[in-house]
């Protein structure tokens, strides 16, 4: 089990995923809080029913999985929505984080939270990737195929930077060069095998 822990966040679009990727290439055993929220909305958890209760059949897909799109539009469009879901799913997906990083085996773990509005006490240290804004919209216009409209409401829906910035330890600037990050990467992965000792 690995005892010490680091948080990776940062905006939509801000490169949390590459540099998670380039971490666990140095070994480290990655929790992604994306994929856990999406476990605990499959088929079958009694989250998915009580999200379907709520928004009704449109947010279910013809084989009973969450269609995602749909229920984003739905709450990046009522904040009501949105809190009630968050309330929902955050302490179902922080049960199922610890649960995943009990399960580490290497030296430190690393979980990356989008979500991160404060320091949590767990967590032993806070890494943010940080992106220009602009960047961000059109970063996930690009990805994910969505209007620009909706990428501007997700992304003032999140924490903001100055606030990201204050909780963070640690900063990675990901403004476009791989290999900047890389170095840092590895300048960050060299002090966290340090002080995980």
């Amino acid at each position: 089990m690995a005892n010490w822990v680091v948080v990776i966040s940062g905006g939509i679009g801000s490169g949390k995923s590459l540099v998670a990727e380039m971490f666990k290439q140095r070994g480290i055993k990655i929790v992604e809080q994306d994929d856990i929220s999406r476990e605990v909305v499959e088929p079958g958890q009694p989250a998915l029913d009580q999200i379907a209760e709520r928004f009704g059949a449109e947010v279910l897909l013809e084989d009973g999985t969450l269609n995602r799109p749909a229920l984003r539009e739905r709450i990046f469009s009522d904040t009501e929505d949105k809190v009630w879901l968050e309330r929902l799913l955050h302490p179902l997906i922080g049960q199922a984080t610890l649960r995943h990083v009990s399960e580490a085996t290497s030296r430190y773990a690393m979980v990356i939270n989008p979500l991160l509005r404060t320091r949590q006490p767990q967590y032993d240290r806070f890494l943010i990737v940080d992106t220009p804004v602009n960047t961000q919209i059109e970063r996930t216009v690009a990805r994910d195929g969505i209007s620009r409209n909706l990428a501007e409401k997700m992304v003032a829906s999140q924490t903001d930077r100055e606030t990201r910035l204050r909780i963070a330890d640690d900063v990675i600037i990901n403004d476009g060069s791989t290999d900047k990050v890389a170095d840092k990467v590895d300048r960050l992965h060299r002090r966290y095998l340090v002080m995980a000792c």
